[in-house]
């Protein structure tokens, strides 16, 4: 593989980014450690550099305007954008990977940002033959792939998705998104005969996982990714997904949303952002550590419904956060290799295969596969 850097990581030094470039590194892909702040970025690097203990080719760019990151961007191939919250700081990124005529990568949770890059952004890179595939991480990109196998059964329509993990701890930049998603009160869908409806923020539901005796709290989360994803498919008219993220975390956000609730009664849109950032700055949340395969397990379960057909996919999945950086690393470089399937707005897994992405992991021995 060529020595120059054709992989940018935008936000490197946060958690996920130092992540995402360690997976870059192990597979021998030199990439651009991204973001605005120059000694940071060579902090990350050295952080990574301990992580794995030897060297590896990563070189520093800074740049945040629209007109400093497409000068950037024309020398690069694929950019992971790990920035956010994403609603809040990612616009720049977006354009100057079409200006600089790049695919795009990131790793949101927030619906309301991907339904916006969908309608704002989607024809053009699809114009361009380029990758829009925001929500490239465990929550949004796990439940599209367990909905793929589910949809491989004729007569499927409807989707009900849930994800669970064990130990789960939110970084600093999760937590910012997760609130700003979480306390959304005029959004977070759910898709319901091909229209969105809208979950209530405040209200947590009792549900039943695979291979667990007690009950568990499920959150919608901001609505995940796969609503919007699915909105203009024809083979889905309905599809919701919710979030186990813990019994550790669900008393503390039940909390912070009613605080949101009492606080936010007539503001507009940028002091509710303001209001979610105040919240998350008191969690005081410090970068955790790097998840454990034997620790932070998961499971995505998707049921599939027609109207007279129903099946089921259990994903186990471990190390969600760890999985979310060597997705954006395999997905990188798939399209260096020329394995981009489509192009435009999509999914991890339409944009590369479900079958063809979780096989990567299942030979990992990280994973669940589908017979």
């Amino acid at each position: 593989m060529s020595n120059t850097p054709r992989v940018l990581i935008y936000g490197f030094s946060g958690y996920t980014g130092k992540i995402a470039g360690e997976s870059l590194a192990r597979r021998g892909i030199p990439f651009y450690a991204g973001g605005r702040n120059k000694e940071r970025l060579q902090g990350a690097i050295e952080v990574v550099r301990d992580r794995l203990g030897r060297d590896f080719q990563a070189e520093v760019a800074v740049g945040s305007t629209v007109e400093e990151l497409s000068k950037i961007f024309q020398s690069v191939d694929v950019v992971i954008n790990v920035a956010g919250p994403f609603m809040q700081v990612s616009w720049p990124v977006v354009e100057a990977c079409l200006q600089g005529e790049c695919h795009y990568i990131d790793v949101t949770g927030e619906q309301d940002f991907t339904l916006a890059l969908r309608d704002k952004y989607g024809a053009a890179f699809a114009e361009k033959g380029l990758l829009l595939a925001p929500a490239t991480a465990w929550m949004s990109a796990a439940g599209a792939l367990a909905a793929e196998v589910c949809l491989e059964t004729p007569g499927i329509d409807s989707l009900d998705i849930v994800y669970n993990v064990e130990h789960g701890l939110p970084s600093v930049a999760s937590t910012q998104s997760f609130l700003r998603m979480s306390c959304n009160d005029t959004s977070q869908y759910y898709l319901e005969l091909n229209e969105f409806k809208v979950w209530p923020n405040d209200q947590f539901y009792a549900v039943s996982m695979p291979f667990k005796h007690r009950q568990v709290r499920a959150h919608p989360w901001g609505g995940s990714a796969e609503p919007i994803w699915y909105e203009q498919d024809e083979r889905v008219v309905n599809c919701s997904a919710m979030v186990a993220i813990g019994e550790h975390l669900v008393d503390g956000t039940l909390e912070a949303i009613h605080e949101f609730n009492e606080r936010s009664a007539g503001k507009t849109q940028a002091e509710k952002e303001d209001i979610t950032n105040d919240i998350a700055d008191r969690m005081n949340v410090a970068e955790p550590d790097v998840d454990h395969i034997d620790v932070q397990r998961s499971m995505v379960v998707c049921y599939g419904r027609g109207r007279n057909v129903g099946t089921e996919f259990v994903l186990h999945l471990a190390a969600p956060y760890s999985w979310t950086g060597d997705l954006c690393a395999e997905a990188a470089e798939r399209i260096l290799n020329g394995q981009l399937k489509r192009t435009g707005f999509q999914s991890a897994a339409t944009a590369f295969g479900h079958r063809e992405l979780l096989k990567v992991w299942f030979d990992a021995g990280i994973c669940s596969m589908p017979e």
